[in-house]
């Protein structure tokens, strides 16, 4: 008898887990790959505001660390749609990924070096420790760029992988590394906290494929209704942000653990002026990358931006007048 009500028992709790593991493979999931204040805006309004379930999607978001991981899930099937930025897409792509680029955030490098007071000129980054992100990131293109930019080789200096810009920030502000790459937010904190900006990569404004958001081809070909409005989700969202300032900070706030205001004040300043608000992915950023990219990959020297992207669902939404009716353009 006992054996017989273990068993029962044994198959409900399986039948139970199954049922589990469906609802939650029946969920679909954004991911956004930073929880810096300057990268993951628009995900974090489309879900707080009802932006998603407004246009009829059941899409949660998730955070999941770097573009690289980020289209890892994706690939792996995990996720829907994930955030990236265009160095990470064109190396899977590359790869053999069969991934798209279906919409754009900021399309330049809006970074900053910034460094302890051992740092006087760009020079003396020569031989100092680095916190840096993983191969792949926007983060680390940029502080590569940025190095080649003052005639420093990467190999000049001693770089720590520690991943996201808290963790870059807190290390070089606690003194375990000397210098690293942050973007707006992080660069105002790390000032409030002695740190002081060395290389000025947004003065530069290099076209650049920052934030986007990536699908899978299969997606795109079996749903492209769902992309679609995934695509004009996100340009609601971007349309949010820029005209109701102080809803925005504070899902930023809630995102960010609670930021200083006045560090997010400055994030929402640089969110402002580079978001895209046609949201089109920039091909110009994307061919400078293959570019870079081709010095070492003969791969990215017979590619073509236009391999990485797939348009369809921003020209659609710019031909409605989506966007021009947000804004209340004619």
């Amino acid at each position: 008898m006992k054996n017989r009500v273990f068993a029962l028992l044994s198959l409900a709790s399986l039948t139970a887990v199954v049922f589990c593991a469906r609802t939650a493979a029946a969920k679909s999931y954004i991911a956004y790959i930073s929880d810096s204040s300057n990268s993951s805006v628009v995900y974090w309004i489309a879900k707080e505001a009802g932006i998603f379930k407004k246009h009829g999607l059941d899409l949660d978001t998730i955070f999941i660390d770097g573009s690289v991981r980020g289209i890892q899930s994706l690939i792996a099937g995990d996720l829907g749609y994930s955030g990236a930025v265009g160095t990470a897409v064109i190396n899977a792509k590359l790869a053999g990924a069969e991934i798209a680029i279906i919409q754009s955030q900021m399309n330049t490098l809006p970074y900053f070096v910034v460094g302890n007071a051992s740092i006087k000129s760009p020079e003396d980054l020569r031989g100092k420790t680095a916190a840096v992100h993983i191969p792949g990131t926007s983060a680390d293109f940029a502080l590569r760029l940025a190095l080649m930019k003052v005639g420093i080789g990467y190999k000049d200096i001693k770089a720590v992988t520690l991943g996201g810009a808290p963790a870059r920030l807190g290390a070089t502000i606690s003194g375990q590394a000397d210098f690293t790459i942050v973007s707006e937010g992080e660069k105002l904190q790390g000032e409030k906290n002695g740190l002081k900006v060395i290389i000025d990569m947004a003065k530069l404004k290099v076209p650049f494929q920052f934030n986007c958001s990536v699908a899978t081809r299969k997606k795109i070909r079996e749903n492209p209704d769902e992309v679609r409005r995934v695509v004009w989700s996100l340009g609601e969202a971007g349309h949010y942000f820029k005209t109701r300032k102080d809803d925005a900070i504070k899902i930023m706030q809630k995102y960010t653990r609670g930021l200083d205001r006045a560090v997010l004040e400055g994030a929402y300043a640089a969110n402002y002026e580079f978001l895209v608000e046609d949201t089109y992915p920039t091909l110009e950023g994307l061919k400078q990358t293959l570019d870079v990219q081709a010095l070492t990959d003969p791969r990215a020297g017979k590619a073509k931006p236009e391999d990485f992207v797939d348009l369809r669902f921003v020209e659609e939404m710019k031909k409605s007048g989506f966007v021009d009716k947000l804004y209340g353009r004619k």
